[in-house]
């Protein structure tokens, strides 16, 4: 199915979809949970997805493979909406209270049975093929360590409009040219919505969970670590994924950004009506 197809599950729940499709997704998390050896392992962590969750799982419905894999969900203290629709399904869900993606990516890894782990974003339309695009190169490459590709992306209900293709097409060409780079350029533009690693090689070193909200930064920490282990490899596949926030203007997002900082406003309060009490004194 063409990303566009998914328009009809934009901000669907499990009880606006048909009898078909609702069925068809129940069955699926069910043939899921009698695999007990899984190869892969997709690990998708859950915060505030209740507008794409819906057409995120039928794209993995939509998967094409004979490799036995495994879907786990890592719920990120996600809304009740997120959290019912993963419910009502059947799907596999484990919980991570510390709040961060780094900390959901990272108990994602610790539930995975899998030896081989997709890195996947549930605002993201897959590829059919994509287990065995980017999983089966780590079998006829025993030093590869890390597959990635260039995700595109779709508008707010899964639809391209020109400026949309156009802008997709200079997106890839400009990122493969950047991923031809050496090595420090080249981990900038890896992102975790299309990271396939091999379990051995992640296991050891896990994510930066001191990163508590990361937006690229936990990629590449992890890339420059994978680095020094094995090789990498680019795959080109179809992912499509949501337009990433605006950032404030010459300031990167959103590391770094004063907006995402610990907030002191308990303090601020405080000493607030500490100065008021002595001034009505």
């Amino acid at each position: 199915m063409k990303v566009t197809a998914y328009k009809p599950y934009f901000g669907a729940t499990p009880n606006s979809i048909n009898d078909a499709d609702f069925n068809r997704l129940i069955t699926y998390f069910e043939l899921l949970g009698a695999v007990k050896n899984p190869t892969v392992s997709l690990i998708i962590p859950v915060y505030r997805a209740k507008e794409t969750l819906v057409a995120h799982i039928f794209s993995l419905a939509n998967l094409k493979t004979i490799i036995p894999y495994e879907v786990i969900f890592v719920e990120n203290n996600a809304d009740s909406e997120t959290l019912s629709i993963l419910e009502q399904l059947g799907a596999k869900v484990v919980s991570e209270k510390e709040q961060g993606i780094t900390f959901a990516r990272q108990k994602g890894l610790e539930e995975a049975k899998g030896q081989i782990i997709c890195s996947m974003d549930p605002d993201s339309i897959y590829d059919p093929y994509y287990i065995d695009k980017m999983a089966l190169p780590f079998f006829m490459d025993k030093e590869l360590v890390l597959c990635y590709s260039v995700s595109k992306s779709y508008e707010n209900d899964f639809q391209l409009s020109s400026k949309m293709r156009f802008r997709n097409r200079v997106k890839n060409i400009y990122f493969r040219w950047k991923l031809s780079q050496g090595f420090t350029t080249r981990i900038k533009y890896i992102r975790a919505v299309s990271m396939v690693i091999k379990k051995e090689a992640i296991l050891p070193i896990g994510y930066e969970t001191d990163l508590r909200v990361v937006s690229g930064c936990d990629d590449g920490m992890l890339a420059i670590k994978l680095h020094s282990i094995g090789k990498f490899k680019y795959i080109p596949v179809d992912v499509y994924t949501a337009l990433p926030p605006k950032r404030e203007p010459a300031k990167p997002f959103p590391f770094c950004n004063e907006r995402f900082m610990p907030t002191k406003k308990v303090i601020e309060e405080t000493c607030k009506e500490l100065i008021i009490e002595e001034v009505s004194q």
